[in-house]
This record gives C-alpha cells, structure tokens and sequence, in this order.
C-alpha cells in the first residue's frame, strides 16, 4: 500500500500535507523566526563595513552602533527560535511516533517498517529543527547577497547572477539523482530489522553489499558537483576582487562589504550539495511517515 501511494498520482505531498497539518501555525511561526534571523545575518558585511568607513573618518564608537544593533537583535531572534523550534519538533515526535507505534502489524516485515519508520521520524524532527532553517539560511543568503551586490556595483552582481545560473543548474541535475538515490537507500533501510533477525548471513551480506553500493555512488555524485561548484567560485570571487578593487573607486568599508557577500554566497553555492541531500532525504522520510499514518 505504502509503496502505491509513493508511486501513485502525487498521493504522497498530499499525505505529507495532511500529517503536518495540525502543526501548521507552529511551523510558519517557528520558520519566520528563522527567517528573520537570517535576514539580520545578511547586514553584517554592510553594517561591519559602515564601521569601518566610520573609523577611518573619525567618528568613533558611533560608527558601531548599527553593527551592534543588528548583532543583538540577531542573537534575540536566534534564541527564540531555537526554544521554539525544540518544543515544536517534541510535540511531533510524540505524536507521529505514537501512530506508528500502535498501527496493526501482522507480520515481521510489517514490524521491520515501523521500526524504520519510527526512527526515520527522528530524522524528520532533526530535519524540521536544522535541515530546514539550513535551507532557509541558503535561500536567503544566496538571493540577499546576490542583490547587496547589485546595489553596490552591477558589474558585481551581473558575476554573482550568473555563478548562481551556474550552479542552479548543477544543483538541479544533482538533486534529480539525490531524490532517486535516497528512495532506494531509505527503502533498503526499511528492511534492515528483518534482514539482522532473519540470521542468513548470505541476505545479510547482499543487504550490506546493497546499501554500501549506494552511499558510495551517491557520495561520488556529490563530490563531483562539489568539486565543479568550488571551481566556478573560486573563479567568481577573483574577478569580483579585480573589479571592485582594481580601480579604486570605492573606499574600504564598500570593498570589505562586496567581498564579505560575494565569500558568503560562494559558501552558500558550495555547501548547496549538502542542503539538497538533505533536502531529497526530509522529502523521502516524510513521504514514507506520512503515507504510513493517513487513515
């Protein structure tokens, strides 16, 4: 049944929708917290840049006022986020695990899934409390300080519009294979209980074999995106650098800010194979919880 309801007519985001359902509000609440704790993390190289200019120009203590202001204010968001984030995963823990616990089971395969189950909506609650601010944290970082670095000079973000191109469309065949591999390792781990009881040391050997096979090939896939995606970095911050610096037109504070975005979103770029594991990974693990507690 599980198995038709993943493969069948977008049965699966539906369920997911329902399971999730009754902690909607917790969710948007919890999320626009981390979001706006990010956004405030985005005026760091601008706010550290403004101090620098103020320093340079003789204003003293004044010219940290905006940096200090926005370090406190992130430091408050970020604690309520993360208080907020620990009581809502709780809360869905208890609930999803308790309906897979008692659900009927009626053979030892059946036992074998929850079990799985149960452990993977462990997974989904770390996911909920990290994975998702992570990829809330990338979004924004990547389009914020693509546009920081459009205010501050075109040619900057014309280079940084088109390293995130680049990189997109990396991104995408890698997730396409993600989403693929990670299904197949999370139905094989579905039977890990009943393959260990079962005590034939041939079905064990060929479930090891199995699943060692695909880490390894999805690891490879990774570090190939990886490796093309630091490249075009690399290749992204030098000519920032040149542009920016070479001419002299801008002082120390714009400088320091343009580099400060342009390293920042080439480490949002470069750690996007890691959001989209774990993204491809929350998408199958939810979809397999969620089609297994739908009445």
């Amino acid at each position: 049944m599980c198995a038709e309801k993943r493969n069948g007519d977008g049965l699966v985001p539906a369920a997911a929708k329902t399971v999730f359902r009754p902690y909607r509000r917790r969710l948007v609440f919890t999320y626009t917290l981390s979001l706006t704790e990010f956004i405030l993390e985005l005026m760091y190289p601008f706010t550290i840049g403004l101090a620098i200019n103020g320093f340079i120009a003789g204003e003293g203590l004044v010219s940290i006022v905006p940096l200090t202001a926005v370090w406190i204010a992130q430091s408050a968001v970020g604690a309520f986020y993360q208080m907020g984030a620990a009581r809502m995963v709780a809360r869905i823990y208890t609930d999803i695990s308790g309906r897979l616990a008692l659900r009927d089971r009626v053979s030892q395969d059946a036992t074998s899934e929850v079990a799985a189950r149960v452990t993977m909506v462990e997974n989904v609650g770390y996911a909920l409390a990290d994975v998702v601010p992570m990829l809330i944290g990338g979004i924004v970082t990547i389009v914020g300080s693509t546009v920081m670095l459009f205010l501050f000079d075109l040619r900057a973000g014309i280079v940084a519009l088109a390293l995130v191109a680049i990189i997109a469309g990396l991104q995408w065949w890698f997730s396409v294979r993600a989403v693929d591999l990670n299904q197949k390792i999370n139905t094989l781990r579905e039977s890990q209980v009943s393959v260990v009881v079962s005590a034939i040391p041939a079905r064990i050997t060929d479930y090891l074999r199995a699943l060692t096979r695909l880490k390894v090939k999805f690891k490879d896939v990774e570090t190939g995106v990886w490796t093309m995606a630091d490249v075009f970095a690399l290749a992204a911050i030098l000519v920032v650098l040149y542009l920016v610096a070479g001419d002299g037109a801008y002082n120390a504070g714009a400088i320091y800010s343009m580099v400060a975005y342009v390293m920042n979103l080439t480490d949002s770029l470069e750690n996007a194979p890691i959001l989209v594991d774990e993204g491809a990974h929350l998408y199958d693990v939810a979809s397999r919880v969620a089609a297994e507690v739908e009445p």
